[in-house]
C-alpha cells in the first residue's frame, strides 16, 4: 500500500473519494458522520487556516459590514464565526451536509439552506453581495465549473472569494478558467495569492478574489 501523499490525497476522511454520479450523496455521509469532531480536527488535527484568511482576504476588498454574504459549503459555519468576529452582520450559509448546518447555527447565519452538490445553488441570479466558498475546489468535490454558479448568484459590483487545493489547482484546470474568466470580462481578478491551507498536512491553497463586471 502506497503512503498517503496529504499534498496530491487531502485529508483522509476523503482523500480515497473519486468523483461519481452519486459523489454528492457520498460527501454529504462523510461530513454528516464528520460533524460532531470536525471543528476540533480542523483547529487541532489539521490546524485549517482558510477561513480566517478568505475573511481577510474578503476585508481587503470588501468594507460595507451589512453586505449579503452567501458563504458556499458553510459546513459547521467556522467561516460565519470569522465573518462575526470581522464585523460583518449579514450572511447566509449553504452545506450539502444537514448535521454540519445544525452547528452552523450557532454561529450567526440569517438563514441556512441544503447544497446539492453538482446543482445550481438555491439562490437566484444576482441576489448576493458577496459570495465565499471556502475548502470545496478539492479532491474529490467540485471542480471549476462551479465557479459559475458563485458568479451567476453574486450582484454586479459584487465581490466573489474562494480557495483552491493546490492539489487540484493544475489538474482540474483552474488557472485556465480563472484566465478565462478574466480575459471575457466576466469578471476583475483582484488578487491571486499561494497561502497556508492545511498547516499540520503541510498543504496550501490558491486564494483568489473578484469583482463581478
Amino acid at each position: 500500500m502506497r503512503e498517503k501523499n496529504s499534498k496530491s490525497d487531502g485529508i483522509d476522511r476523503y482523500h480515497n473519494l473519486e468523483p461519481t454520479t452519486d459523489a454528492g450523496k457520498k460527501l454529504s455521509a462523510i461530513y454528516d458522520e464528520w460533524a460532531e469532531s470536525y471543528d476540533d480536527d480542523n483547529d487541532n488535527k489539521l490546524k485549517t487556516v482558510s477561513q480566517p484568511n478568505t475573511v481577510a482576504m474578503l476585508q481587503r476588498h470588501c468594507t460595507n459590514l451589512n453586505s449579503h454574504i452567501l458563504d458556499v459549503g458553510c459546513g459547521t459555519g467556522i467561516v460565519g464565526k470569522h465573518l462575526a468576529v470581522a464585523g460583518f452582520t449579514n450572511y447566509d450559509g449553504t452545506d450539502p451536509s444537514t448535521k454540519m448546518l445544525k452547528h452552523a447555527e450557532n454561529h450567526g447565519y440569517t438563514q441556512l439552506f441544503p447544497l446539492d452538490i453538482g446543482q445550481a445553488l438555491a439562490a437566484e441570479d444576482n441576489t448576493y453581495d458577496v459570495t465565499l466558498c471556502v475548502g470545496v475546489f478539492t479532491h474529490g468535490h467540485v471542480g471549476p465549473e462551479g465557479i459559475d454558479e458563485l458568479i451567476r448568484v453574486t450582484k454586479p459590483g459584487g465581490t466573489i472569494c474562494f480557495t483552491v487545493n493546490e492539489g487540484v489547482w493544475d489538474a482540474s484546470g483552474f488557472p485556465d478558467a480563472i484566465e478565462t474568466l478574466t480575459s471575457s470580462n466576466t469578471w476583475i481578478l483582484l488578487e491571486k495569492s499561494k497561502q497556508e491551507y492545511m498547516v499540520n498536512e503541510g498543504v496550501q491553497a490558491w486564494y483568489i478574489a473578484a469583482r463581478k463586471c
